[in-house]
């Protein structure tokens, strides 16, 4: 049996739940980042005896962040596979250019979506240099490759999560893969928190009130299924920057 080791954050609710919640009847070790233990999780990990860390975090509070890397560098061993998904991340602050004057919500955004995965990955990149079968799978947006009035920090967050893949592949050469995920239109509390933007400063409100109203959000359950798939897949990294929409299943 593979002796693998996968670590995933942002697993209270939404997309990263769900690929939790799926990972759980897989072998290996989970680890999971996120702000609490989720109960259902631990019942389900004990359900099919599956090793299961959570590290509690606040991925916007740097102290937090580094005792969380030292925390998954300690459960790094004699895998033979290691697996991380970089789910975690927020959508404020929306706002147009000249509202961006809370330096904390700007901040904060970034240490979330972009600072944190990147130092992460490279303490767990260091601590796992024996293991052969590495892949990691950062969960971006169409939102870093197309701009969208009233989205500036987001995109820009989501645009550096791309080129710092793209940089990491070629630090990494072969030695892991690494891809840059856009998950499309998910039924995550992601998509209600646009939802109750102010029009004002986001004018695509609309569309996505649209967008929930047409059904045409998928559920995290279907995503999250599809997201697993194809990182356990031959085909992943072969597209740094990729789309869960261009693969067929």
């Amino acid at each position: 049996m593979t002796n693998k080791l996968t670590i995933l954050s942002g697993t209270t609710r939404g997309l990263g739940a769900a690929m939790a919640a799926q990972l759980i009847s897989n072998p290996g070790h989970l680890v999971t980042l996120s702000r609490k233990p989720s109960e259902s999780l631990a019942q389900l990990a004990h359900e099919h005896r599956k090793q299961l860390t959570q590290i509690e975090v606040d991925l916007s509070v740097t102290a937090d962040v580094e005792r969380a890397a030292e925390q998954v560098k300690d459960l790094i061993g004699k895998q033979d596979s290691l697996r991380v998904i970089h789910n975690a991340g927020v959508v404020t602050p929306i706002a147009q250019a000249q509202n961006f004057k809370d330096l904390h919500k700007i901040n904060t955004a970034f240490q979330i979506n972009i600072t944190a995965p990147i130092f992460l990955t490279a303490h767990i990149l260091s601590a796992s240099a024996h293991i052969h079968d590495r892949r990691i799978m950062l969960i971006s947006s169409g939102a870093g490759r197309s701009p969208t009035s009233g989205w500036g920090v987001y995109c820009a967050t989501k645009a550096a999560m791309d080129r710092y893949a793209e940089c990491a592949q070629l630090d990494l050469a072969n030695s892991a893969r690494i891809v840059s995920m856009a998950p499309g239109l998910v039924d995550t509390p992601m998509q209600a928190v646009i939802r109750s933007s102010d029009i004002a400063e986001f004018p695509a409100l609309e569309r996505f009130v649209g967008f929930h109203q047409q059904h045409q959000l998928v559920s995290p359950e279907d995503v999250a299924k599809r997201l697993l798939t194809v990182f356990e897949s031959e085909a992943f990294g072969a597209k740094t920057i990729d789309d869960i929409r261009q693969h067929t299943f």
